[in-house]
């Protein structure tokens, strides 16, 4: 599979989980902006935002959560190895 259709069912994957997180850091609409993968796919880059988000506190929070969030991605898309998830602020991939 090409990394560009990988990213964006990762993308869609992680959109619906974000969103049915339990966690009081985590604000009702996160948007996953996009995915970046590294050439060996064993990393992904997840950039989010989330508007007047405390945005140190969100990446927390998924960062905490994410083990479960992992889990989604393997049941959902068809890889050989889950890559490690690592999240960041969509703001900061525009500096």
């Amino acid at each position: 599979m090409k990394p560009e259709q990988v990213q964006s069912q990762i993308t869609r994957v992680l959109s619906e989980a974000i969103s049915g997180l339990r966690d009081p850091r985590v604000p009702l609409i996160v948007t996953v902006e996009r995915v970046t993968l590294t050439p060996d796919f064993s990393l992904a880059r997840v950039y989010v935002s989330s508007l007047g988000a405390d945005m140190p506190e969100l990446i927390e929070a998924l960062t905490h959560a994410r083990g479960h969030l992992q889990r989604q991605v393997a049941d959902q898309v068809r890889m050989r190895r889950t890559p490690t998830l690592e999240f960041r602020s969509a703001a900061d991939n525009l500096l």
